[in-house]
């Protein structure tokens, strides 16, 4: 599901489910920046797109969204842990934190909280599911343990 306003996608929810209370009123049609992103989805899915140019609108505040815009400068197929994140943010301690931060990702794929592993290599959480993570690093070709 994407939301977000005509000009940008400011939520991607993996499934059905209630809109957290800051997105409730915003468009789920597809039009706009919504088409674009779409499109863009779509080809990452199929191994085709390794970069989102379509607009995005990051709510986030405080470490959170230092953690998020971090996280973008991830390649895509290279992973970090939750420490080097915490780092990449200004805060190598607040490994908590960054995860924390990756749970409460409006924007999963795009913001690549999936590309973040424990410490040892193996996957940790991701909020669409650990098979769906799985089968994002997959597309990539990223490394990790099961």
């Amino acid at each position: 599901m994407l939301v977000g306003t005509t000009n940008a996608v400011e939520y991607i929810r993996f499934g059905v489910g209630k809109l957290p209370v800051r997105y409730a009123g915003h468009s789920v049609e597809t039009k706009g920046a919504f088409r674009i992103a779409e499109e863009q989805l779509q080809e990452y899915f199929e191994g085709t797109r390794k970069k989102f140019s379509f607009p995005i609108e990051l709510l986030a505040s405080g470490f959170q969204r230092s953690a998020l815009i971090a996280l973008q400068k991830v390649g895509y197929g290279k992973t970090v842990s939750y420490k080097e994140l915490a780092k990449m943010a200004g805060s190598e301690k607040a490994f908590r934190a960054a995860g924390t931060a990756c749970a409460g990702n409006p924007l999963p794929i795009v913001i690549p909280c999936h590309r973040v592993l424990k410490a040892d290599g193996s996957l940790g959480g991701f909020g669409g599911g650990i098979d769906t993570k799985k089968k994002l690093l997959d597309i990539e070709h990223a490394k990790y343990r099961e």
